[in-house]
């Protein structure tokens, strides 16, 4: 699934069957790379972050969580955790580990299950998400020397 077609997709909380949040954007990190973590809108409240382990189903409609407290505020989340905002790639340039610039990430594909990045996506090509050696505040890196 590409992640920008999850973007605004409801998060329900199982317990309760209410909405506790709308995908807003994802974490990432390396070996292997996998979605670690789901960014959160909240109604005015800023983002929070739920871990992708917690992550019960990733339906057609909507993300399952198995209840809401495992939800948690964002700005509690350490900056070298796999699961801080500045590991998200959406918009980030890719270099690679020589220096060599490669686009822009627009997009990436995932699976629903597991989270594992399939292909980084950038306006002119598609890295396979075994390449990607880290992702930063300011860029996406990722292996090879072109």
């Amino acid at each position: 699934m590409l992640f920008t077609k999850a973007e605004g997709r409801d998060v329900m909380d199982l317990e309760t069957a209410e909405t506790v949040g709308t995908v807003a954007s994802c974490t990432v990190a390396p070996s292997p790379a996998r979605i670690t973590a789901l960014r959160l809108r909240r109604r005015g409240r800023g983002h929070r972050t739920l871990h992708w382990p917690d992550v019960r189903s990733f339906g057609p409609d909507a993300v399952a969580v198995e209840e809401a407290v495992l939800i948690r505020e964002e700005k509690g989340v350490e900056p070298e955790a796999d699961a801080h905002p500045a590991h998200d790639p959406l918009g980030k340039v890719v270099l690679t580990e020589t220096g060599a610039a490669r686009g822009t990430v627009v997009d990436l594909e995932f699976d629903e299950e597991s989270g594992r990045v399939v292909e980084l996506l950038t306006e002119e090509e598609r890295i396979p998400g075994e390449e990607l050696l880290g992702v930063g505040g300011y860029a996406v890196v990722v292996a090879g020397g072109r």
